[in-house]
């Protein structure tokens, strides 16, 4: 996901407004572009209590209790 404006808004606002409204808790990315995107996204959004973005290797690594 490359960060470009979409209309007036950000697309990583979009992605996480859209997550968001879903009723998810996590957001899970296999970019770390997207990853840093996302998380400022969640932040500016307010969302930090609500959401939390993760790398799939981060869900694996809790998946299998390592």
């Amino acid at each position: 996901m490359m960060e470009e404006g979409y209309g007036e808004e950000r697309l990583s606002n979009i992605r996480v407004k859209e997550a968001h409204e879903t009723g998810a808790n996590c957001l899970v990315v296999s970019c770390p572009k997207c990853l840093v995107m996302l998380e400022d996204a969640v932040k500016t959004m307010g969302l930090g209590r609500e959401l939390v973005v993760k790398d799939i290797s981060e869900l694996l690594v809790e998946a299998l209790q390592i």
